[in-house]
């Protein structure tokens, strides 16, 4: 694959990731460097997205594999978009969460060709909102607003995955 760097192999001692190296947040596009937990998971050397950030823990969507799972924060490490190959809609999951500021994100029922997520936010704008549009070009659905609770609001993005 050119000169992508590859995963770390299994020489990599099993500690957990120190907090120097950076922590991870709802959006960023994340791998697994420690390979017994790759195994555990089952995910390999994919990139995974973030979908949501509790204290200790995080939930990362791996789409190649269909399954996302709660993993130690100090087990994930956040690599730069473009630095390996990517899954189509972890990118986009992740471009849409930079755009929407986003605070977590719920993945919801299919609705026929179409993938629906619910994307929380604190406050966006409509600049953003028209940003989230043509990011998704021909794909897009449709998009609503709602509140999400006391603190934030709750955007339902629908689109087809491209």
């Amino acid at each position: 694959m050119g000169d992508t760097p590859a995963l770390p192999g299994p020489d990599v001692e099993d500690s957990p990731l120190s907090d120097e190296e950076g922590g991870v947040s709802v959006g960023d596009l994340v791998v697994l460097p420690v390979p017994r937990v790759r195994e555990q998971v089952g995910c390999g050397e994919r990139v995974g997205v973030v979908l949501e950030d509790r204290r200790n823990v995080v939930k990362v969507l791996f789409p190649e594999i269909d399954r996302a799972f709660w993993i130690d924060r100090d087990r994930v490490l956040s690599v730069p978009e473009g630095r390996l190959p990517t899954a189509p809609l972890a990118l986009r999951l992740h471009r849409l969460c930079r755009l929407l500021s986003a605070v977590g994100v719920e993945v919801y029922e299919p609705e026929g060709d179409a993938d629906v997520f619910h994307v929380f936010t604190r406050g966006t704008t409509l600049e953003a909102l028209e940003g989230a549009r043509r990011l998704l070009g021909p794909d897009f659905r449709r998009m609503g607003v709602d509140p999400g609770g006391v603190r934030r609001a709750r955007l339902t993005v629908v689109f087809r995955q491209g």
